[in-house]
């Protein structure tokens, strides 16, 4: 199933020089199977076999919750943030080290979707700014992005980055960036500087509170683009109100950059 709100998209004027890109990465950027940038360090033969273990048990506990939009957004945020800094607590206690981080990349089979590195190539070609915005990993989203040679100087990961010292993880105290928290005011200055006299953003995820990844008020200068691929039947519509763009099924960005032929 596809939804492509098409007057919108006839309606906004892009150029090389007029829009920025904001992007999830973990199921928007990389496909909906394979392990993601938390998982793929669950690697047993590179850490402990417990740490996949424990993990999955918080998986089960609190992936539900993700994609339960029953929940208000204050519970489900509270729920989100005590996931994540469990999970962390578990990656500093089993002993993660970046020699460790970097084999799990390599060893791992996360991948992009399709025609994604072609679609980021323009953009680096074209010099448009692209800030992922993720609640994933930091270090295995920019390790991931160099191993397929495609960290350019256009993109910026802002996500959560793990500190290490003489190789070894420390304790993760910084504010965590889950799903229910991801904005556009995380930004650094230089970034924020970049992007400031834009008329149009691009926007990609695969959850709704991507939305929340730009201001509310600029999301009618937003082309927002939503991969479904769990529970469709049942949240399709629920999409359909929330983005402009719906793509089911493992679409590519092969054809977002089909769909976007109308606002160039």
């Amino acid at each position: 199933m596809v939804y492509i709100n098409e007057e919108k998209i006839k309606n906004i004027h892009l150029n090389n020089n007029n829009f920025y890109v904001v992007m999830d990465f973990d199921k928007t950027i990389t496909t909906n199977v394979g392990t993601d940038s938390w998982t793929i360090l669950q690697n047993p033969t590179i850490m402990n076999p417990n740490f996949y273990k424990d993990s999955l048990l918080l998986y089960e506990k609190y992936g539900p919750l993700e994609l339960d939009y029953t929940l208000d957004n204050i519970t489900k945020s509270n729920y989100m943030k005590e996931w994540y800094f469990k999970v962390m607590d578990l990656t500093h206690f089993y002993g993660l080290t970046y020699d460790k981080l970097l084999a799990c990349v390599k060893a791992g089979d996360m991948s992009f979707r399709d025609g994604f590195k072609q679609f980021l190539n323009d953009l680096h070609r074209y010099n448009v700014p692209v800030i992922i915005l993720s609640a994933g990993i930091g270090n295995v989203i920019e390790e991931f992005l160099k191993l397929n040679n495609c960290f350019y100087d256009n993109v910026h990961i802002i996500s959560n980055f793990i500190k290490f010292e003489d190789n070894k993880m420390l304790p993760f105290n910084d504010d965590i960036i889950h799903t229910c928290n991801k904005s556009i005011n995380k930004l650094p200055d230089y970034v924020s500087k970049e992007i400031k006299n834009k008329d149009y953003i691009l926007l990609f995820g695969d959850l709704i509170e991507d939305l929340n990844m730009v201001h509310k008020e600029d999301l009618n200068r937003t082309i927002s683009f939503g991969f479904l691929e769990k529970n469709i039947d049942k949240n399709f519509e629920f999409y359909k109100q929330s983005f402009d763009v719906v793509l089911t099924n493992n679409f590519s960005f092969d054809d977002v950059t089909k769909i976007l032929k109308s606002s160039f």
